[in-house]
């Protein structure tokens, strides 16, 4: 501190012998040079300390110098009029009243920058140019009360615009804050709310649905007011609240799911569901989206209340993408997050929805559950009862040709269907349904290429000598877009859930099989240029194969070379002489090529998952993702 108090004295005294306005400029740069090894706010900081021992004294004087001989006589020493003083004191005490200001506003916006990073960032320029004017400022002010006449008035306004910046930037900042501070205290009220059990579901409702317990929740099917109901009408019971963002038509197959689940319990009574959209949208647009809606909803001056904090909790405590989910309450407490993927994966046994239900589930139907299981989303001709004189085996494929095939993917799976339906005509009596299944959209269309070259065949081998005389084959149309990826998410959930439970290898008959089955599925379906099949009798819920489909059509090439009549006994002995059983799940020299499943909500320690395919430790990211 002392060389400070020396730098502005001698800054003082080489003004003194100078005419031009350089050698102030230059005293300013000499004094940052001095400070270059402190930040910019601490070098505002030092000058105006070191200027306070000079400026104390001005002070002083100027306010007493009128009343008391010992100030006059200080004048007099110091050699400064009492003119001079009473001109200038006034301007010098306003530029340094600024400038003080301006540092403090500088420090506490460090001080917010350093206990919230997030907070709204200023750049650095900022701080260096306003850092250079206040140390030349004070160079310019401790030469104006030594009384030299250096026109303190005509930084003033460059002061003033200093100070007006800082001044907003600082205002933002704890704006800012202030939206933080409140954002966190909100969030750890749902984290209260959400984790322990209440008295009744009003006290979750009133702060999910962000309004007051004497609110009406309007029912969208009947016009008539006496139908709608209040948040107090809710307090016990089982209630249900659909989350999504706003565009829920989007997402059709959720959609349907949970209007088909709402016009059955809806018979019963036992459930009030209720929609909660969150995001942003105008008035009209939600008008139009309550309209065709088979449930409760809010009025939405009640949604322009509602925060990002909701969101935000969503998204990390349950997994909220925009996509619908069915969050449960049953009187006070929250038993499912996400209630949507039970019904997706167990249809009406998910009713009435439980805590645990999950793991319950599986162990008190997961042996009776097998490939009927699996199939029975993608069409009901696959899975409807039969004639008991008929054996009707199901076959569904997917994937790419393989790469050492020249043909293009149509034609490869068209001819795929062709060999299986040859070798199915060999035995009596047997109906066939296949079907192809898509993963993108790509695959897609390859699956309207695909459906229109296997209808084809069928239809041209129903005459002529070589017709089809024993197999009612037949191409299931299946909706490429819903009710696949519903399948696909059926997989792999199952595949999820029995890799937790099979953690001590302890899994065995269906449970075991089923396991496998979508093992197999995933895998193949991961890698490049392979085309998988599954083949069984949905109605004796029996898994025929479950593999690459190269291995498939080379087993029904022989099939139809020796005319054996018995395709799931010729088929099962070709693959015991070939090395492989029913279940082909492991294919030599192969990799699972960054195979990813979804996780639980990101709670299961680091190293607890492991690849269902090559079985190493998995990393922990966004979700479970196998080999680097």
């Amino acid at each position: 501190m002392p060389s400070l108090f020396c730098l502005i004295a001698h800054a003082q005294v080489s003004s003194n012998c100078s005419e031009t306005q350089d050698s102030l400029e230059q005293r300013t740069v000499k004094l940052f040079r001095s400070l270059e090894k402190f930040n910019w706010d601490s070098k505002i900081a030092i000058t105006l300390a070191g200027f306070s021992a000079n400026y104390a004294e001005f002070f002083l004087i100027d306010e007493v110098y009128t009343k008391n001989t010992t100030a006059i006589g200080l004048l007099q020493l110091k050699r400064l009029g009492q003119k001079d003083i009473g001109n200038n004191g006034d301007t010098v005490k306003e530029i340094v009243t600024k400038m003080t200001c301006i540092a403090k506003n500088i420090l506490t916006l460090k001080i917010i920058q350093v206990n919230h990073p997030s907070t709204i960032p200023i750049d650095i320029t900022d701080y260096q140019s306003a850092s250079y004017w206040i140390i030349y400022v004070i160079l310019m002010c401790s030469l104006e009360i030594s009384g030299q006449r250096v026109l303190v008035d005509s930084i003033k306004g460059k002061i003033d615009g200093i100070g007006s910046h800082f001044s907003l930037k600082l205002k933002e900042s704890q704006e800012h804050e202030q939206e933080q501070k409140n954002f966190k205290e909100q969030y750890e009220s749902y984290v209260r709310i959400f984790r322990r059990r209440h008295d009744n579901n009003v006290a979750i409702l009133e702060p999910l649905l962000n309004c007051k317990k004497d609110e009406e929740l309007i029912s969208s099917k009947d016009p008539d007011p006496t139908k709608n109901i209040k948040l107090t009408d809710l307090a016990n019971g089982s209630v249900i609240i659909v989350l999504s963002s706003f565009d829920i038509d989007v997402y059709r197959e959720e959609v349907s799911l949970i209007e088909a689940f709402s016009n059955k319990i809806k018979i019963h009574g036992q459930y009030h569901i209720v929609w909660l959209p969150i995001g942003q949208c105008k008035k009209e647009a939600y008008a139009t989206l309550v309209s065709n809606k088979p449930w409760y909803y809010l009025k939405f001056e009640s949604l322009e209340k509602q925060t990002g904090v909701l969101k935000q909790y969503a998204r990390k405590e349950w997994g909220f993408d925009e996509k619908p989910m069915m969050m449960v309450l049953d009187n006070g407490e929250v038993i499912h997050h996400d209630a949507l993927s039970l019904i997706q994966m167990w249809g009406d046994l998910a009713i009435p929805f439980k805590r645990d239900q999950e793991t319950a589930l599986w162990r008190d139907h997961g042996n009776s559950l097998g490939f009927k299981f699996l199939l029975d989303y993608l069409h009901d001709d696959f899975t409807k009862a039969e004639n008991e004189k008929y054996a009707t085996y199901a076959c569904v494929f997917g994937g790419r040709r393989p790469q050492k095939s020249s043909e293009a993917d149509e034609k490869w799976f068209a001819d795929l269907a062709g060999k299986l339906v040859k070798a199915a005509d060999l035995w009596n009596n047997i109906k066939l349904k296949m079907a192809y299944i898509s993963a993108n959209k790509e695959e897609v269309y390859l699956e309207t290429e695909i459906k229109r070259k296997v209808r084809d065949y069928i239809e041209n081998n129903k005459q002529g000598e070589h017709r089809l005389k024993y197999v009612d084959a037949q191409y299931v149309d299946v909706d490429q877009v819903s009710t696949v990826n519903l399948f696909w998410s059926r997989v792999r959930n199952i595949m999820l859930q029995l890799s937790i439970l099979d953690e001590n290898k302890s899994l065995e008959g269906n449970m075991k099989d089923l396991l496998d089955t979508t093992r197999g599925i995933v895998k193949y379906n991961s890698l490049q240029s392979t085309a998988w099949v599954l083949l069984g009798i949905p109605r004796r819920n029996e898994m025929i194969f479950c593999g690459a489909a190269e291995l498939f059509s080379e087993c029904l090439e022989q099939i139809n070379k020796t005319n054996n009549d018995g395709l799931k006994k010729t088929l099962l002995d070709l693959l015991d002489q070939k090395g492989f059983g029913k279940n082909n799940v492991e294919l030599k020299g192969t990799h699972c090529f960054k195979h990813v499943v979804y996780g639980d909500g990101m709670k299961t320690e680091t190293g607890g998952m492991k690849c269902v395919i090559c079985n190493k430790a998995m990393k922990k990211v966004a979700l479970y993702q196998c080999c680097e």
